[in-house]
């Protein structure tokens, strides 16, 4: 009866979100956290001068790497459960009960699948190789959607401070703790990068960079090389 009342309790979700020089509209998606009593929204703000707002949100300031900032960020959240998001990424509408049931029925973590907004050929072929990968890999990307038990990421050892691969670095270790899902429902996240950059020289950074962390090259130089700095 105990462990079927844990099922059945909704426990509350800590919404994380990253920003870093953000455009104003990147605050659109994260609204629909704003109410929900089951839910805060926690953004963690490391642009420089003054500091975007975010109807509804906590803001955090801290200056440093992505994973720096996640860390800070999760180590002041009230949530039993952490969800990670990128700013200019739109999860499921229904996004927090798919996570609350994942969790109720004995996932530690998951992330969602992806998919471009307005997204032409190529996007759509590299939106299917990134779910292909996440799928039969278990290893997805921060702009899917990362969410995990409190346990679970602080088992896991939590974020560490990388400015880049800091989303694999932790879904590995979240691995190792306990079941990781990746859920079928959809996070539309940007093609901004992509478009900006060209999208196979984008493709190639991106392959380039996590065959660097599997090789053990230094988080700085992986930044170097994903951002031309290193942060």
């Amino acid at each position: 009866m105990e462990s079927a009342d844990r099922r059945d309790r909704i426990a509350l979700i800590s919404v994380i979100v990253p920003i870093k020089n953000e455009p104003p509209e990147a605050a659109l998606p994260l609204a629909r956290f704003s109410a929900p009593p089951d839910c805060e929204l926690v953004v963690v703000n490391a642009s420089e001068g003054s500091p975007a707002e975010f109807p509804g949100a906590r803001l955090i300031l801290e200056k440093g790497s992505r994973g720096a900032c996640l860390a800070r960020a999760a180590s002041e959240a009230r949530g039993e459960i952490l969800f990670f998001l990128h700013a200019d990424s739109r999860p499921p509408q229904d996004a927090l009960a798919i996570i609350q049931r994942a969790v109720g029925q004995g996932a530690a973590a998951g992330a969602f699948s992806l998919a471009y907004e307005n997204a032409d050929r190529r996007m759509r072929w590299i939106a299917w190789w990134a779910n292909l990968r996440s799928r039969f890999l278990r290893i997805p990307f921060g702009d899917q959607g990362i969410f995990c038990r409190r346990d679970a990421y602080d088992a896991a050892g939590g974020f560490r401070d990388m400015p880049v691969c800091d989303d694999i670095d932790l879904v590995r270790r979240l691995r190792a703790v306990g079941r990781f899902v990746i859920r079928p429902e959809i996070t539309t996240t940007s093609s901004r990068r992509y478009r900006d950059s060209g999208a196979l020289r984008q493709v190639l950074r991106v392959w380039v960079v996590m065959g660097g962390y599997f090789l053990g090259i230094s988080p700085k130089r992986l930044g170097r090389w994903y951002y031309g700095t290193a942060s």
